[in-house]
Formats: structure tokens, C-alpha cells, sequence
């Protein structure tokens, strides 16, 4: 298992919701370093390892290519990801990705292992 400290590029790949497909219930994020299996991390580790400043993220479009920058916004309650609005869609290139649901039970039962 890789760890986020590790690495300096990541490409996020496909995001964890609970809940409507919106920025601010991204909950866990599925990322890869280029040359491993994808990896997954909560929200919480994600945003910490971007504020941190060891590294950056890119979206990795579902062509391959490399998308928008990944960033740390937030509301003033709740730090939260975006990127950058894709000019086609109109939405942010995250909410682009593929997705998985997370539920409470997911959730608590990921964080014991």
C-alpha cells in the first residue's frame, strides 16, 4: 500500500460520494502515482497532504489525459476539493470522473482496517 507522503504528482481518478454528486460530499478520493494500482484515501488525508504543500494533483480525464490542477477551497465551515470547470459540461472536472456511493457503514468499516 502506497502512502500520499510519498509521492509529489498524483493523478485523482475517481471520486467517493455520500450523497449527491456535489464537490462538497466528495468523501475519499481514488488516485494514482503513475506506475502503481490506484490508491484510495479519505477527504481528510487528501486535503491535508495538498495543504501540506508536498505535492500536487491533477485530474486524470477518462481519455488518459491530464486535466485541471486540484485545489483546496473552502466555505468557511468545510474544506472541500475542486478543480476547474470543464468548458463542455460546465461542471468541475471532478464530478467528471467515475464515482462510487460511501455510506456510513462503508465508512466506518474502512476506517478499521
Amino acid at each position: 500500500m502506497a502512502s500520499l507522503a510519498s509521492y509529489t504528482t498524483l493523478y485523482v481518478t475517481a471520486i467517493g460520494l455520500d450523497g449527491e454528486p456535489d464537490l462538497k460530499h466528495i468523501v475519499a478520493v481514488r488516485w494514482d502515482p503513475g506506475s502503481l494500482d490506484p490508491e484510495e484515501s479519505s477527504i481528510a488525508d487528501f486535503v491535508r497532504w495538498l495543504d501540506q504543500g508536498a505535492g500536487r494533483a491533477f485530474v486524470r480525464r477518462t481519455d488518459g489525459t491530464r486535466g485541471s490542477l486540484v485545489r483546496v477551497n473552502s466555505d468557511g465551515t468545510r474544506r472541500y476539493l475542486r478543480s476547474h470547470t470543464d468548458d463542455v459540461s460546465k461542471q468541475d472536472e471532478l464530478l467528471l470522473l467515475p464515482t462510487w456511493q460511501l455510506t456510513r457503514s462503508s465508512r466506518r468499516h474502512s476506517r478499521s482496517h
